[in-house]
């Protein structure tokens, strides 16, 4: 989720709309490992602030990785999610300009239907409802420029709310914004 509108211009790489954004991503990994370490069932939260066009760099960052995780497990996972680690997921090293914080805390991600809804603690709150074509299924958006990253059939979505609230640091609370899910798959066995 975003407060950006829908669909979020980055997805199709576009610069946001007002020319900034504010934006959650959630993962819930099902299943998988980070070398031998097995990372199943955990989840993870990065929240970004940028202005101008995502490409630019120059992002802060914030991530949370739910409380339930070990202290390997937290290490390795902050390493993923900020592209440290390389991989599918290594376009987020040169995006970012400042990673603000690494921290624990609870985390529900839940995918109900055509809802989805993320919660981090007291800090973030976002809901939104997927949007629904006039043939009844779920409107896609594929081949977009974060579909590499982010899940290669994104289905897109409008916030009824969405709150993140990180003190001086960074706030937004906006409503009828932006919202995409998708599955994910990142395979990759180093250099």
């Amino acid at each position: 989720m975003c407060d950006c509108l829908t669909i979020c211009p980055c997805w199709v790489g576009q610069p946001p709309d007002d020319g900034r954004c504010t934006g959650a991503f959630g993962w819930a990994i099902d299943e998988g490992s980070i070398g031998t370490l097995d990372t199943a069932g955990r989840c993870v939260v990065s929240v970004s602030y940028h202005e101008g066009h995502r490409d630019a760099g120059g992002q802060e960052v914030f991530v949370f990785v739910d409380d339930g995780a070990s202290p390997e497990q937290f290490d390795a996972l902050v390493r993923v999610f900020t592209g440290g680690a390389g991989g599918p997921l290594g376009e987020l090293a040169p995006l970012m300009g400042r990673l603000r914080t690494a921290s624990r805390a609870p985390i529900e991600l839940t995918s109900i239907g055509n809802n989805l809804s993320v919660t981090v603690g007291r800090v973030i709150r976002g809901d939104a409802a997927m949007l629904v074509g006039p043939d009844g299924k779920t409107t896609e958006l594929r081949h977009g420029r974060l579909s590499a990253v982010l899940g290669d059939r994104a289905e897109v979505g409008r916030s009824s709310t969405f709150r993140i609230d990180l003190g001086p640091q960074l706030a937004v609370e906006v409503r009828g914004r932006a919202a995409m899910r998708g599955a994910f798959s990142y395979e990759f066995r180093g250099t």
